[in-house]
């Protein structure tokens, strides 16, 4: 079995709102990440923050900043995002033109981006299909986030081409088997290349649950010999990526996603979670990929 490559989505799209340890400012972020790759990620997956407010801001000058400070200080893949952000995103904006917000304007910050050996990115999401987001607060019985992204064929032809020109390899994130299908379609049609590199995100309400079956599903449901990694909200984070550890797969973790240790116990750092995560597959016997060698595996070119 190949070794494991670990992804510590640091920050994420929503507000900081609730988590202290959240690192919000490009220069947390960059700490956050080289303390991340220091205990075994290979793998960081960023959104942009406002070093002025911590609120989520899908600019480049953000995303720079955290890229070139990251890649000064560790030799780990840079995983951007081109995901909407929570605050923007939401329904009462979905249909209003925000050009750094809309599908072209988050591609077009990976084509200024990548003009800078500093901060090109190394992978980018790429969300095959249009997830709902919804979070719900089962003690206030209330959903406190409601917002779409939005992404016709039209949208995701467009995107795969920009990152084709850019060199930059897309991480297909599949919230349902049928995005799965959409990602097919996209390399049938010459979109998107092989090999295709999948993220499963599970547990999204409106989405595919967090299931041990739900992982298999995914798994065997695309391209043999695809790469893949698995991530899931919230503490089904830990037996979600326990299953694809166990099935050869990656796994994805951090405060993008969960920030529980266990229950009742929260993370203080993204960190904590890598070490978690290095833990649990040295006890599955599946070794942990340095930077390097998950740059083979995926495919990617050698650092410069």
């Amino acid at each position: 079995m190949e070794k494991l490559i670990i992804t510590a989505a640091i920050t994420g799209g929503s507000s900081p709102q609730g988590n202290p340890h959240l690192p919000k400012s490009p220069k947390e972020q960059v700490q956050s990440a080289i303390d991340a790759w220091n205990t075994g990620a290979s793998v960081i997956h960023i959104h942009g923050r406002n070093p002025e407010t911590g609120e989520p801001d899908h600019a480049a000058d953000y995303l720079g900043e955290a890229i070139a400070g990251i890649r000064q200080g560790s030799d780990v893949i840079v995983n951007c995002t081109t995901g909407g952000t929570a605050h923007r995103m939401d329904l009462d904006w979905l249909y209003k033109e925000i050009p750094k917000e809309s599908v072209k304007g988050r591609f077009q910050v990976i084509a200024d981006l990548s003009r800078h050996v500093d901060t090109k990115p190394d992978l980018a999401s790429f969300n095959a299909g249009s997830p709902v987001i919804d979070i719900y607060s089962r003690g206030k019985d209330e959903f406190l986030l409601k917002f779409v992204m939005v992404h016709t064929f039209d949208d995701m032809r467009y995107g795969a081409r920009v990152l084709k020109e850019c060199g930059v390899k897309p991480e297909i994130e599949c919230y349902d088997v049928g995005m799965i299908s959409n990602a097919v379609l996209l390399r049938d049609s010459g979109d998107l290349e092989d090999p295709l590199y999948f993220d499963f995100v599970l547990g999204v309400i409106g989405q595919i649950p967090a299931t041990v079956e739900n992982v298999t599903h995914m798994y065997h449901s695309i391209p043999q010999g695809s790469p893949w990694s698995a991530c899931a909200v919230g503490l089904a984070e830990w037996p979600m990526i326990t299953t694809a550890i166990l099935l050869g797969g990656n796994v994805r973790v951090g405060f993008e996603d969960n920030i529980y240790l266990s229950r009742g116990v929260p993370a203080k750092s993204n960190a904590e979670m890598v070490e978690k995560a290095v833990r649990i597959a040295r006890e599955l016997d599946r070794e942990i990929a340095s930077p390097e060698e998950a740059r083979a595996m995926l495919r990617l070119p050698p650092r410069r």
